[in-house]
């Protein structure tokens, strides 16, 4: 039977078996009518450069519009048919076909990046009018309800004196920031940022994870914060740190109020001009505190969290994970006691690991033993053990060990169900900033 012939003849760009089997493609005839027949069947190449453009634009506003590419019709000889016909756990499944996009429209880069920074854009900015769910997802913690009863707090007492609620204890020197600064609409019409960079937010070099600043003392390393023992953890708890003097925090109050009169009574500096205003400050504090309920200088979760301490830790408020002490199974001493310890981790001070290969491997020669044990202990599930490590480690403020340590870090809170806390040593470690300039929004 014989085939019609293709209106492309032998030039026809078609690639389909399919329509190689259904047309015939003669080549060029010498016969003078053939020939001007072929002719004035035969598109330019103009045309045929048109059509495949208009094609391929046509499949570039399809991918824009998020539409799948047209199926492929069924072809026996196509072998992208067998694909089509296959079963995914016993549900059939049709495969599409990409469309070919030439080199010349350039790299899908252009057409996706404004598309996918304009849809961050609008989630951030939504983020921003939710302050509670924008902390929750950039510093991945929940705040205690003390939190917002210190915002409600400097609200009012800035209604009275005309002052922004963020700036009621800056004649004291103390400065509310972190999560305070969402309060304040300060994370509002910015560059949006790498999501490590909203953890290291005013994270000092010697904070946990286990630690979130909201207060610092202006021109110093002092800082309060939220102590938790686990990312949910809403008791309230808080500690304090004075960064340039090492890695011990306190444990100074249950709620950001403690906080408050900690600082006025103890850290504040008094001068004949301000002594009047700390005096009056702290009795606004202890009748509003009253009024509204809130307990000052309580001690009940202190209590009960020292019974959950399983060890004493180089920052000194302890470590606290699951641990059953009828079977004793979470936690199990270090292999070296916390004086050795110390006296180990001490030749990794300063030192420079690919300046000083051979001193490094000779202080590891001591180190790896405690490593090898904290590893074994993870293996019959007393996990705490390696916190501790790894956490002492962090403590000890050598650079030279932060590939060391993260992988502790990763296991005992992997194992101990706190991803969170992955993901912010990670980002801190990644980029341990000393000094006391932390706060992201300086540079916008």
């Amino acid at each position: 039977m014989d085939k019609p012939n293709c209106k492309y003849g032998a030039d026809c760009y078609q690639r389909n078996p399919a329509h190689k089997e259904k047309y015939a493609h003669p080549s060029k005839s010498t016969n003078g009518a053939s020939t001007i027949e072929a002719s004035s069947a035969q598109p330019t190449n103009s045309l045929i450069n048109k059509r495949m453009k208009e094609e391929t634009n046509q499949h570039l506003e399809d991918i824009k519009r998020c539409k799948r590419p047209p199926t492929p019709e069924k072809d026996v000889h196509n072998p992208e048919e067998n694909d089509a016909s296959s079963e995914y756990h016993g549900i059939p499944r049709q495969s599409y076909t990409l469309p070919k996009i030439p080199l010349s429209v350039g790299m899908m880069s252009d057409l996706y990046d404004p598309q996918i920074e304009y849809s961050k854009q609008a989630e951030y900015n939504e983020l921003c009018d939710d302050p509670r769910n924008f902390i929750k997802h950039k510093f991945l913690v929940e705040m205690a309800p003390c939190f917002d009863s210190v915002w409600e707090f400097c609200t009012e007492q800035g209604v009275k004196g005309d002052i922004k609620a963020e700036d009621i204890f800056l004649p004291f020197g103390l400065k509310l920031v972190g999560p305070y600064d969402v309060l304040a609409g300060k994370f509002k019409n910015v560059k949006v940022h790498e999501p490590g960079d909203y953890l290291r937010h005013w994270r000092f070099y010697y904070d946990p994870p286990e630690f979130q600043t909201v207060m610092v003392q202006k021109g110093t390393g002092v800082h309060y914060g939220y102590w938790r023992d686990s990312p949910d953890d809403v008791t309230g708890l808080v500690a304090w740190n004075d960064v340039n003097k090492g890695c011990e925090f306190k444990i100074v109050g249950e709620n950001m109020f403690d906080a408050l009169m900690h600082y006025l009574e103890h850290v504040a500096t008094v001068t004949p001009f301000n002594k009047n205003k700390i005096t009056e400050m702290k009795k606004h504090i202890n009748e509003w505190t009253r009024e509204k309920g809130l307990c000052l200088n309580a001690n009940n979760e202190q209590k009960a969290r020292s019974k959950l301490i399983v060890c004493k830790t180089f920052h000194k408020v302890g470590l606290v994970v699951p641990y059953d002490r009828n079977t004793d199974v979470g936690y199990r001493p270090l292999l070296e006691s916390d004086a050795n310890l110390r006296t180990i981790l001490s030749k990794f001070d300063r030192l420079d690991r690919s300046a000083n290969a051979n001193k490094y491997q000779e202080a590891m020669k001591e180190l790896q033993p405690v490593i090898t044990a904290a590893n074994l202990a993870v293996d019959e599930c007393d996990f705490g053990t390696i916190l501790e490590l790894a956490t002492d480690l962090f403590c000890s403020g050598a650079k030279c060990l932060t590939e060391v340590m993260k992988p502790l870090f990763f296991t005992g809170y992997s194992m101990a169900k706190r991803p969170q806390y992955i993901a912010i040593i990670k980002s801190h470690l990644d980029k341990r900033n000393e000094g006391i300039s932390l706060d992201l929004l300086a540079n916008n």
